[in-house]
């Protein structure tokens, strides 16, 4: 008895083939998505962290000088990619204290040159003397300060603001303190 072969095949392998083919595409795809996603997840986060390194800048800039006589909101751009380009804006509110502590001579360093305009005080047994022996109050206050630096993408090409407080302590004649 001769087997026909012919008439016994359905298609099987065709339908196995297609499935496989089907299933491979969608792989395929998954893949492609994902990678798009993280790419774009990780250019937010690199836009995040340009912006960062703006405020952070502008923050150093203004903290450098002696911001504690006249604190004013303060406005900037940065170019934080280095290609001339616009860059970031970032703005500066007015730094606020938030409080200040009167110096005590004894927490001074007669041999430090910053701390020798701090010496002497009206409760001191030897004002003005760096060698004195007073416990009292020093001409200089520790100052604490709240700078708030709000930096923004002025082209709106990634639609990032971040808000960034820094503290800063400074210190400044006792009289001179806006707390």
């Amino acid at each position: 008895m001769k087997l026909n072969f012919r008439s016994t095949q359905r298609g099987a392998t065709l339908v196995i083939g297609m499935i496989m083919l089907i299933l491979v595409t969608l792989f395929v795809l998954a893949a492609i998505n994902m990678s798009t996603t993280n790419l774009q997840v990780m250019g937010n986060e690199q836009a995040r962290n340009e912006a960062i390194a703006a405020a952070q800048q502008v923050i150093e800039q203004v903290s450098s000088r002696d911001f504690t006589t006249n604190p004013v909101a303060v406005t900037a751009t940065v170019d934080v990619a280095g290609n001339g380009s616009t860059g970031y804006s970032v703005a500066v509110a007015a730094p606020r204290c938030l409080n200040s502590v009167p110096i005590k001579l004894t927490e001074l360093d007669p041999t430090n040159s910053n701390d020798v305009p701090c010496f002497g005080s009206a409760a001191s047994s030897a004002a003005g003397v760096p060698a004195g022996t007073g416990t009292g109050d020093s001409f200089c206050s520790a100052t604490q300060w709240d700078l708030d630096a709000t930096s923004t993408d002025p082209t709106n090409n990634t639609g990032t603001s971040v808000t960034l407080h820094q503290g800063v302590s400074k210190r400044i004649a006792t009289g001179a303190s806006p707390c």
